[in-house]
């Protein structure tokens, strides 16, 4: 008997300990989308996410769902023609092979800053945020802020670790902001392994704080404005 309570207990302590994760298709992700989810800019990401086509291609999918969001869907590939998409494939203008070869990001995928260097040849404003250099305070509001304004994307670059999921370093777009969760949704781009989910900051925060080994730096978030 003391044995079962013991294990009963373990277990849910487990489930507080992951608590700060909830999946959009529960109960409780699919509240906070109907308090939270409903700006036309949050629908209108929504709409262009995709999973991405190769493991290491969750940059290059955050940056073309973002950017088809905000109008900005050209070069579209050829059998496309004459509609506009931009995808995965053709965010490797010329420019951006020069930051890092599409063979390249097959193999390692891409940092932050090479992210941020990425969504500049397309000519937005792009803000790189380094988790470790603000304080949670001033990450919370360039967040919140960027979810609330017109015309502007958020895309998060995070350890999966923090989250209690498997892998490690990954990058998705985030939709929305619950204020009485404290929570973020993020898009997770790899939607063959997991659904979007609610996010605590706290939680986000941790897992954007970690090091990108392939930088050397912290992960964080880019603030994409057209």
């Amino acid at each position: 008997m003391m044995k079962i309570l013991a294990l009963l207990i373990l277990l849910a302590l487990s489930a507080v300990a992951h608590a700060d994760v909830v999946y959009l298709p529960t109960p409780h992700g699919a509240e906070r989308f109907k308090r939270a989810a409903s700006r036309p800019e949050t629908l209108a990401l929504l709409g262009f996410v995709e999973s991405q086509t190769r493991q290491t291609f969750c940059g290059p999918a955050s940056l073309a769902a973002a950017l088809n969001s905000l109008g900005i869907m050209d070069p579209t590939p050829a059998p496309l023609f004459p509609y506009h998409l931009l995808t995965q494939d053709s965010v490797f203008t010329s420019e951006n092979q020069a930051v890092k070869t599409y063979t390249k990001v097959e193999t390692v995928g891409l940092t932050l800053n090479e992210l941020a260097r990425f969504a500049a040849n397309f000519g937005v404003s792009v803000e790189v945020i380094h988790a470790a250099d603000v304080s949670a305070e001033a990450m919370r509001t360039k967040l919140r802020a960027a979810l609330a304004a017109p015309g502007v994307r958020v895309i998060v670059n995070y350890s999966r670790i923090p989250l209690d999921q498997a892998g490690d370093g990954h990058i998705s777009p985030v939709a929305a902001y619950d204020a009485d969760s404290d929570s973020f949704l993020v898009l997770d781009v790899a939607r063959y392994k997991y659904p979007p989910a609610w996010v605590s900051f706290d939680q986000l925060l941790a897992a954007m704080q970690r090091v990108d080994s392939d930088s050397g730096e912290s992960r964080g978030a880019l603030i994409l404005t057209r």
